[in-house]
Formats: C-alpha cells, structure tokens, sequence
C-alpha cells in the first residue's frame, strides 16, 4: 500500500491542493492558503500512515487526509469542500468506489434529490469540523459496507 501512496504524493501536492481549493470557491471568494506547512502536513499524512500502519486501508488514508485539511485549516475559505474533494479523488484514483448510502430519507426544506445527496455527503465533514469525529469514524464513513 506504501507503494501506491508514495506515488499518490506526487500527484496529492500543495499545488493540486491549492488549484482544486480555487476553483472550489472562485465566485465567492479567492484562494488563499494562511498555513502552508498545514497544507503539506495534511497531503502527507496518507503517506505516513501507509508507512506506519500498513494494514489501514484506502478509506482510513483517505480520511487523514480529509481530517488534516478540516482540522489544519489552511485555506482561508472552502476547507471542508476542498477536503471532500481530494477524499474521494484519493478513493477513485485508488480504484475504490464511494456511494451515497441508501436508506437515507429526504431532509425536512430539501427542494431537490441532489439537495438530499449533498446534505447526506456533507454530514460526516461537517461532524469532523465540529469536532463530533475523528479519523476512524470519517474512515467508518467513507468505506463501503
């Protein structure tokens, strides 16, 4: 697993990070990154645990990754977006699949069915950011069942 994310790094890097997180929030705001060693700690964080803890699997290393974006704060605004985002490229470019759960029912003031799936996706980061989860129930999250 080692392997496969040392190369995900290169790809995974401040830059990539930085151009998703600008075309996140372009219409309301610029891109800006307050922390860079944030940044980069968080983007190295599927690495080290691949290192250390190479029997974790894709959704764990997905999810340090997600949790040191939301928990670091490095962009000035879109971290949670930002985090989403490279979660689960992280999770496709691994060959793994993420799905909406099923069984989810409509929320109260939700107009439309991808309201409800935003709404459904976007729970779990928001509970990172409250700090309601950590690393392994962001992980629980974003593996398969």
């Amino acid at each position: 697993m080692s392997t496969l994310t040392s190369r995900l790094v290169r790809i995974f890097t401040p830059e990539y990070a930085r151009r998703i997180n600008a075309h996140l929030v372009y219409p309301v705001a610029s891109e800006v990154v307050v922390k860079p060693n944030e940044l980069e700690s968080a983007l190295m964080r599927p690495l080290q645990v691949s290192i250390y803890e190479p029997h974790q699997l894709t959704s764990y290393l997905a999810a340090t990754l997600c949790y040191g974006i939301i928990k670091g704060h490095p962009f000035m605004d879109g971290n949670k977006r930002t985090a989403f985002f490279l979660a689960h490229e992280y999770i496709r470019m691994t060959q793994t699949f993420c799905s909406v759960p099923e069984g989810k029912t409509r929320d109260e003031g939700a107009t439309s069915d991808s309201e409800v799936v935003i709404a459904t996706l976007a729970q779990p980061y928001i509970a990172v950011a409250a700090g309601k989860m950590d690393v392994a129930g962001l992980a629980a999250e974003l593996r398969l069942t």
